[in-house]
Protein backbone atom coordinates (compact mmCIF):
# COMPACT_ATOMS: atom_id res chain seq x y z
CA UNK A 1 0.00 0.00 0.00
CA UNK A 2 1.17 3.25 -1.00
CA UNK A 3 1.72 6.17 1.14
CA UNK A 4 -0.23 8.10 -0.85
CA UNK A 5 -3.39 6.00 -0.28
CA UNK A 6 -6.11 7.25 2.64
CA UNK A 7 -6.52 4.24 5.30
CA UNK A 8 -9.67 3.95 3.60
CA UNK A 9 -8.94 3.47 0.24
CA UNK A 10 -6.67 0.81 1.96
CA UNK A 11 -9.40 -0.64 3.59
CA UNK A 12 -11.48 -1.10 0.58
CA UNK A 13 -9.11 -2.08 -1.44
CA UNK A 14 -8.04 -5.03 1.25
CA UNK A 15 -12.08 -5.43 1.28
CA UNK A 16 -12.06 -6.08 -2.44
CA UNK A 17 -8.92 -8.33 -2.86
CA UNK A 18 -10.58 -10.51 -0.14
CA UNK A 19 -14.18 -10.45 -1.11
CA UNK A 20 -13.58 -14.05 -3.54
CA UNK A 21 -12.44 -16.00 -0.61
CA UNK A 22 -14.47 -14.28 1.49
CA UNK A 23 -18.03 -15.21 -0.70
CA UNK A 24 -16.50 -19.26 -0.96
CA UNK A 25 -17.13 -19.15 3.11
CA UNK A 26 -20.54 -17.70 2.68
CA UNK A 27 -19.61 -14.49 3.70
CA UNK A 28 -20.52 -11.22 1.59
CA UNK A 29 -18.11 -8.11 2.49
CA UNK A 30 -20.29 -4.95 2.23
CA UNK A 31 -18.11 -2.26 3.44
CA UNK A 32 -16.51 -0.25 5.89
CA UNK A 33 -18.33 2.15 9.21
CA UNK A 34 -17.20 4.18 11.75
CA UNK A 35 -14.85 6.54 12.36
CA UNK A 36 -12.46 5.85 8.85
CA UNK A 37 -15.52 6.34 7.29
CA UNK A 38 -16.23 9.91 8.70
CA UNK A 39 -12.06 11.09 8.61
CA UNK A 40 -11.89 10.67 12.36
CA UNK A 41 -9.46 7.68 12.68
CA UNK A 42 -6.77 7.31 14.93
CA UNK A 43 -3.34 5.56 14.78
CA UNK A 44 -5.18 3.08 17.32
CA UNK A 45 -8.21 2.87 15.73
CA UNK A 46 -9.90 -0.41 14.02
CA UNK A 47 -11.50 -0.99 11.02
CA UNK A 48 -15.16 -1.89 11.67
CA UNK A 49 -15.95 -3.72 8.25
CA UNK A 50 -19.77 -4.74 7.52
CA UNK A 51 -21.13 -8.05 6.16
CA UNK A 52 -23.57 -9.95 5.14
CA UNK A 53 -24.34 -13.81 5.80
CA UNK A 54 -24.66 -15.28 2.53
CA UNK A 55 -24.29 -18.95 3.02
CA UNK A 56 -23.32 -21.10 6.33
CA UNK A 57 -19.63 -19.48 7.71
CA UNK A 58 -18.31 -20.88 11.01
CA UNK A 59 -16.40 -18.86 13.35
CA UNK A 60 -13.01 -20.18 11.95
CA UNK A 61 -14.47 -18.98 8.47
CA UNK A 62 -14.90 -15.81 10.30
CA UNK A 63 -11.97 -15.67 11.80
CA UNK A 64 -9.96 -16.33 8.66
CA UNK A 65 -11.58 -13.45 7.13
CA UNK A 66 -10.60 -11.12 10.26
CA UNK A 67 -7.07 -12.60 10.42
CA UNK A 68 -6.40 -12.08 6.55
CA UNK A 69 -7.45 -8.38 6.70
CA UNK A 70 -5.60 -7.61 9.85
CA UNK A 71 -2.95 -8.53 7.68
CA UNK A 72 -3.21 -6.66 4.85
CA UNK A 73 -4.16 -3.44 6.98
CA UNK A 74 -2.08 -3.81 9.80
CA UNK A 75 -4.43 -3.15 12.32
CA UNK A 76 -7.53 -4.35 14.04
CA UNK A 77 -10.38 -5.00 11.97
CA UNK A 78 -14.17 -5.65 13.67
CA UNK A 79 -16.60 -7.45 11.77
CA UNK A 80 -19.94 -6.15 12.01
CA UNK A 81 -23.17 -8.40 10.69
CA UNK A 82 -26.23 -5.97 9.53
CA UNK A 83 -28.14 -9.06 10.06
CA UNK A 84 -27.59 -9.39 13.86
CA UNK A 85 -27.98 -5.69 14.03
CA UNK A 86 -31.23 -3.73 15.95
CA UNK A 87 -32.68 -1.46 13.28
CA UNK A 88 -32.25 1.24 15.41
CA UNK A 89 -28.40 0.54 15.98
CA UNK A 90 -27.96 -0.13 11.80
CA UNK A 91 -30.16 3.41 11.18
CA UNK A 92 -27.27 5.14 13.26
CA UNK A 93 -24.30 2.81 11.52
CA UNK A 94 -25.74 2.76 8.06
CA UNK A 95 -25.33 6.30 7.73
CA UNK A 96 -21.41 5.92 7.57
CA UNK A 97 -21.22 3.41 5.28
CA UNK A 98 -18.89 3.36 2.39
CA UNK A 99 -19.78 0.25 0.25
CA UNK A 100 -16.79 -1.82 -1.51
Amino acid sequence: MSASQTLLDQALTAIREERPSARAMGVELVGIVGSITRGEARADSDVDVVYDVIGRPTLFDLGAIVVELEDRLGRRVDLIGREAMKPDRWAYMGRDLVVA
